[in-house]
């Protein structure tokens, strides 16, 4: 499988993660100009010369950032909730500072290439730019108020990998993977095929079809209140009560919390934060990631069934809390959700403190 969003040095405390920023003002130094024959280039080819960084952490030779990532070094004036909502501000922007022939990413994913797409290709403002930037929400968030966006967003990832990506050159690069990690390079194979998903994604039918009729199955089973989303807007928590887990492009639209535990009567217990209080999220103020460090422990202690239950960290992209086997696989808990939610909700917040 392709990396996807690695885990990135050390966040900035929420405080500064979570400002709303005004636009741009004298004291803002000049930004630098993507050439229009920049080329895009693997991470591992950068090698400290001058580039401009889409959708990852800055390095090395980064004169430019544009990035919402912790680390991502984006100007105030362009912020915006993606990757590719930058790129988009940067487009409308005047730079007049140094020209930059490179354009990178460390890792592969929708938004990722997106950015880079409108960055190297200056899509002109109108339907194609917006549904770039709204594909890589869906792709990021899982949110869409269009189904065009998420189409284009699941055909993006089906591209880019082994089992069924249409492409020859995708295959290459994953075949090539031992050398290099072949996210830059799947990158360059995939760039030429934007423009024209972007076009006309129903062209590319055959990559989205299968997992958008799981996403309509499963919003139907929302609709039909056979599948149930409580919020306890306090706790800034969803509870997901499904007979399986529910994909979460039918769950997250329908939703504002920023945790969500998903419960199945088999006993699946698993709470994930939401990929948007990982980033630099600018367009409202998110409640900070609540460390349950300690929590695995204090349910070792309650839990009935063997197995054990793990936390990816708080500053892991997703920041996990499962129930598993020794593997670390799934595996049914022992514990009834109302329990689980009752100890998550009772580790103290930072206001708390």
């Amino acid at each position: 499988a392709i990396p996807r969003r690695p885990v990135c040095q050390a966040r900035p405390p929420p405080e500064q993660r979570t400002i709303l920023v005004d636009m741009v003002d004298a004291a803002h130094p000049p930004l630098a100009r993507v050439s229009r024959s920049a080329v895009f280039v693997p991470i591992h080819e950068v090698r400290g010369r001058p580039h401009v960084v889409v959708d990852g952490p800055c390095g090395d030779g980064t004169v430019l950032g544009l990035s919402h990532w912790p680390d991502g070094g984006t100007p105030p004036q362009l912020t915006a909730d993606t990757s590719a909502g930058i790129v988009a501000r940067y487009l409308d922007a005047t730079p007049s500072g140094p020209t930059v022939d490179l354009v990178t990413n460390n890792h592969f994913d929708e938004d990722g290439i997106l950015a880079a797409y409108m960055l190297l290709e200056r899509p002109a403002p109108g339907k194609l730019r917006d549904l770039a930037v709204e594909a890589a929400e869906a792709g990021d968030f899982q949110r869409w108020r269009e189904p065009e966006a998420a189409w284009c967003a699941i055909a993006l990832m089906a591209m880019a990998e082994r089992p069924t990506t249409p492409f020859p050159d995708v295959l290459r690069a994953l075949n090539g993977a031992a050398a290099h990690d072949p996210a830059g390079t799947i990158t360059i194979a995939l760039l030429p095929h934007v423009a024209d998903l972007l076009r006309d994604p129903d062209r590319y039918h055959r990559l989205w079809e299968p997992t958008w009729r799981q996403v309509q199955d499963d919003i139907a089973l929302l609709d039909s209140g056979a599948a149930t989303v409580e919020e306890i807007p306090d706790g800034d928590l969803a509870i997901v009560r499904a007979e399986r887990p529910l994909s979460a492009f039918a769950v997250y639209p329908r939703i504002d919390a920023m945790r969500v535990l998903t419960a199945t009567p088999d006993g699946l217990l698993r709470l994930q934060h939401r990929y948007e209080t990982w980033v630099r999220y600018v367009s409202r103020p998110l409640p900070p990631r609540v460390d349950l460090s300690a929590l695995p422990s204090a349910l070792a202690q309650i839990e009935t069934r063997p197995g054990t239950w793990r936390f990816e960290g708080v500053e892991h992209p997703q920041a996990r809390l499962m129930f598993g086997d020794a593997l670390g696989s799934p595996a049914p808990s022992g514990l009834p959700p109302e329990q689980l939610v009752d100890e998550i909700l009772h580790i103290p917040t930072s206001a708390d403190r």
